[in-house]
């Protein structure tokens, strides 16, 4: 199944599958070479600055449940003035960039070893584990409802997922890119900066109507480490064809360049890897994608929605 671009940003944390919360500056990059990373743990941050939902979202914890309580004592804080800010800025925001910000995970972690990782995330209203091995090109999917005991489980290739993953494309067709010679660290690792920049009259630039976003993003920054494997890139939203590891990505939608998506690296921890720890424990019936992508499509919206058909006969412990 293949969704519109515009729908298909909506559900950009569906995509971004590697995601976490909150974006900070980073210190200049230190001279101090930096060994290769081959196996550890990784935890990445994701935030929508721009977006007036955001600051308030980012503070809901799903692992301590009622999320509707959590947002409902969040909302009590705010002032009369608060209040009346956000709703006048919620006002002018495209639909996509409401439910992006809705269904944002803004917390994730990478465990790494070798050719194989795994990822594992929660938005407010599913949990999602990703495991993908670079060897076979071959992966397994799980996501969880957090409210009710829905499921789905598939297997997919990266051949058969790429192009509903990858829901924003961005080559030299498109795009003007330059390599920056700005290298700061990332979690401890020196990035390189590559910027984008949409050209005039590319294909999908322009927004399809009042208050809408157009097809493509108008611009973004790439920062790059070559001591990070850039197999670790195969989950982004964002297809971006670089040689090394992403370690930090920000996504320009508007021409102001207020509302943006900034993906980055928190912290990298370097140690031995469990077979556990790569493990995602399934429940029956596993879908495989290349059969079933109608089905799982329709399954994953329901939990990512908070309703729709039960995907398993299976109850979460």
């Amino acid at each position: 199944m293949r969704l519109t671009r515009p729908f298909a940003w909506s559900l950009l944390p569906f995509t971004v599958l590697l995601a976490a919360a909150g974006y900070g500056p980073a210190p200049t990059a230190a001279s101090a070479p930096v060994a290769n990373f081959t196996q550890g743990v990784i935890t990445t941050r994701v935030s929508l600055p721009g977006n007036p939902y955001d600051k308030l979202l980012s503070q809901v914890d799903p692992a301590k449940g009622n999320i509707q309580a959590q947002l409902q004592q969040l909302a009590g804080r705010l002032t009369a003035a608060e209040q009346q800010q956000l709703q006048a800025a919620a006002a002018t925001l495209s639909p996509a960039m409401t439910i992006g910000a809705m269904m944002l995970p803004r917390k994730g972690t990478i465990y790494c070893r070798g050719k194989e990782a795994r990822a594992t995330t929660d938005a407010l209203t599913y949990h999602l584990e990703n495991y993908f091995n670079l060897t076979t090109n071959k992966g397994l999917l799980r996501m969880v409802s957090q409210s009710t005991p829905q499921n789905v489980n598939y297997t997919y290739d990266a051949a058969s997922v790429e192009k509903t993953w990858q829901s924003i494309v961005v080559t030299d067709v498109d795009y003007t890119l330059r390599t920056t010679p700005e290298t700061v660290l990332v979690a401890g690792y020196p990035s390189q900066k590559t910027t984008y920049t949409l050209k005039p009259g590319a294909e999908g630039a322009k927004p399809d109507g009042p208050g809408q976003l157009g097809n493509k993003p108008v611009a973004l920054d790439v920062w790059t480490s070559p001591q990070i494997p850039q197999s670790l890139n195969f989950a982004h939203p964002v297809y971006v064809n670089q040689a090394h590891g992403i370690t930090r990505l920000v996504v320009y939608f508007d021409k102001e360049r207020k509302q943006q998506l900034r993906y980055e690296f928190a912290t990298v921890q370097v140690r031995p890897v469990t077979d556990q720890e790569l493990k995602v424990a399934t429940t029956a019936p596993v879908l495989d994608y290349a059969k079933d992508a109608m089905q799982i499509g329709v399954q994953a919206m329901a939990l990512m929605f908070g309703g729709g058909p039960k995907a398993s006969a299976d109850t979460e412990e």
